[in-house]
């Protein structure tokens, strides 16, 4: 069946976090000089190996995962300090940060060309109270025909409810969906659940997410329209036409 309604992710999908900028300014405060090159590849193996061996940690209350996440994170950087004091410092920072969650460069010029292209789109996200007004200030709210949010709904991504709650409000079968995440613990092991299509980002090529063979990886969301027309060449019965109506 062809692909009429495309779903997102949020974080590190859609948008990102201004962390690499914020987290090196602490640590220079503290004596230790890091390039921005080198964080953000220490930042994506942690979030890998976190999304791999603590599934769901990631999405735990700051003052939970966070100090657990940065010890690992120094430890990785060689960086020996007392990651309470460094963890308050990155804190106060952040807060003083405006619009700390941003999207990608691109990310609205690939929802207007999806929209144009006859796609519907929506949201399935692990998230909490903020995610809408950060979709909002971003300007990004308006090209979702559904939002659905763990914090909403009261349940997350793997659990296929989550899945099953978004298909059922946007009036779509699994079959016409494909998902794009980041995090194939939570996006590819849901999607596979509920038999959805879908692409795992990874910024890194393959790196961080070796023991996965058999998943689709792509660079960032740019790549989603040409993986679209490569499906719809590889399977022309399925460009005949889509159908755009809600089902009812």
């Amino acid at each position: 069946m062809t692909i009429s309604y495309i779903w997102f992710d949020l974080g590190y999908t859609l948008l990102y976090l201004k962390r690499e900028t914020t987290y090196q300014k602490t640590l220079a405060e503290a004596g230790f000089h890091i390039t921005i090159d080198e964080l953000k590849k220490h930042f994506h193996m942690m979030d890998k190996y976190f999304m791999r061996e603590f599934p769901g940690a990631l999405g735990a209350r700051r003052e939970v995962v966070m100090p657990w996440y940065l010890g690992a994170l120094n430890y990785q950087m060689g960086i020996v300090a007392d990651v309470s004091e460094l963890e308050m410092r990155w804190a106060e920072m952040q807060e003083t940060t405006p619009r700390y969650w941003r999207a990608f460069p691109h990310v609205e010029g690939l929802l207007q060309n999806l929209r144009k292209d006859g796609y519907r789109l929506g949201v399935i996200s692990n998230w909490d109270h903020t995610a809408r007004n950060i979709l909002e200030e971003n300007g990004l709210s308006g090209y979702f025909d559904d939002i659905i949010i763990s914090s909403e709904v009261g349940v997350s991504k793997p659990d296929s409810m989550i899945f099953r709650l978004a298909f059922e409000q946007a009036g779509v079968l699994p079959e016409e969906c494909l998902y794009i995440g980041d995090n194939y613990y939570d996006d590819g092991v849901g999607s596979e659940k509920v038999g959805v299509d879908y692409l795992i980002i990874n910024r890194f090529g393959r790196l961080g997410i070796e023991e996965l063979k058999n998943c689709r990886v792509i660079s960032d969301v740019t790549e989603v329209r040409n993986y679209l027309k490569k499906r719809r060449y590889q399977f022309p019965e399925l460009s005949e036409g889509r159908k755009h109506e809600k089902r009812v």
